[in-house]
């Protein structure tokens, strides 16, 4: 997860809010991010756990992609 300037943050599990590892600015990146790739994710349309790990997070992206 190169948004949140931490390998960690790809691990499985690790909780990206909680440890603060996905603040605004990286989630803004990761949104743009995806963008580019053709994949929109809406933040305000989708809940907080959406963002809370990287599994989520690519859960999510699957399925906007669908």
């Amino acid at each position: 997860m190169e948004a949140c300037g931490s390998p960690e943050a790809g691990e499985p599990g690790v909780d990206l809010l909680e440890r603060g590892l996905l603040d605004s600015l990286a989630l803004i990146t990761l949104l743009e991010g995806l963008e580019d790739r053709g994949i929109e994710l809406i933040p305000t349309q989708l809940p907080k756990e959406t963002f809370r790990t990287a599994e989520s997070i690519l859960q999510a992206a699957r399925t906007a992609e669908m």
